[in-house]
């Protein structure tokens, strides 16, 4: 069973679209804590709403849930979500994270599929809603240089974002969700081009690979 990047790719757009996100860093935890029958928590705040030590919560979990996981369970027939983090981790980790979780919910992952399928779903899913790509063909198309330091300021991930992105196969996301994106980044996209100058200094131009290949726009 193979990964259907296309559908988390387009479940992501989707996500920015009815979430009405205009601003960048894109945070999921406000389009989490929105979605029905999804509880989100710091692992501080599970451990003592059930009665232990933090370190209790974070010594039950694998090493690669340290930063996020989820709980899903059946109640009066519809799915339900735990939804924990790790609110001590830097805020770019936690928003890729979180986006990674949310993307489990989004595509309704349920455990029925492979682990490995699921999880490169959800990072797809991530990827595109952490990094807009129409917000920063904007940018390019606006003249501004998308450099290594200005995709980290927009994006929110400061840690090999490049190298993160080209990983990431592209994937067709229609014309017309793409633009729908674009205007709802359009405000703040004109904010950047005004202060960008002022707020940033010049950084080599970020080597965005495949990042912008096989996107529809």
């Amino acid at each position: 069973m193979r990964p259907d990047i296309e559908r988390a790719a387009l479940a992501a757009t989707e996500t920015l679209i009815r979430s009405r996100v205009s601003y960048a860093p894109v945070s999921p935890l406000p389009i989490l804590k929105v979605r029905p029958g999804v509880l989100v928590l710091s692992y501080a705040e599970m451990a003592e709403t059930i009665g232990v030590d933090r370190s209790c919560v974070l010594g039950n979990l694998n090493t690669e849930n340290h930063d996020a996981s989820t709980a899903y369970g059946i109640h009066n027939g519809r799915p339900h979500y735990v939804v924990a983090y790790n609110q001590r981790l830097p805020t770019f980790v936690v928003h890729r994270a979180l986006a990674r979780e949310l993307g489990h919910i989004v595509l309704g992952h349920d455990g029925s599929r492979p682990d490995d399928v699921r999880n490169e779903e959800a990072v797809v899913f991530a990827r595109y809603l952490l990094f807009p790509r129409p917000l920063i063909r904007a940018l390019q198309d606006a003249g501004v240089t998308v450099s290594q330091e200005m995709l980290g300021n927009v994006t929110g991930c400061y840690d090999k974002c490049q190298a993160c992105l080209r990983e990431t196969p592209g994937a067709h996301v229609p014309r017309e969700l793409n633009q729908l994106v674009r205007e709802q980044f359009a405000a703040y996209v004109a904010n950047l081009i005004d202060y960008y100058p002022m707020l940033t200094t010049p950084a080599a131009p970020a080597d965005l690979g495949t990042y912008m290949d096989h996107y529809e726009e």
